[in-house]
């Protein structure tokens, strides 16, 4: 499976939102309405599923679904 893919199965579970308004373009906050609770859920699920420091906070900045998919492709590279 892709990591968008992955991705997108996460934020569907972590945030309780429909799998067609997950989109590369789609903003956390504004489109997903996810609130600080659920970034730090979504955070915490993605630092353990692929072993990467990731916080809540880090999310917070991310334009959107496409964004935070580099974010942790580069976090993984970094530990490689």
């Amino acid at each position: 499976m892709a990591l968008y893919d992955e991705i997108k199965t996460l934020i569907i579970s972590e945030l309780a939102v429909d799998e067609n308004v997950v989109v590369h373009e789609a903003h956390l906050q504004d489109d997903l309405d996810a609130d600080s609770l659920g970034l730090l859920n979504l955070a915490e699920a993605i630092s353990s599923r692929y072993g990467i420091q990731l916080q809540g906070d880090d999310l917070v900045d991310i334009p959107n679904v496409g964004e935070l998919v580099k974010l942790i492709e580069l976090k993984m590279a970094a530990q490689s």
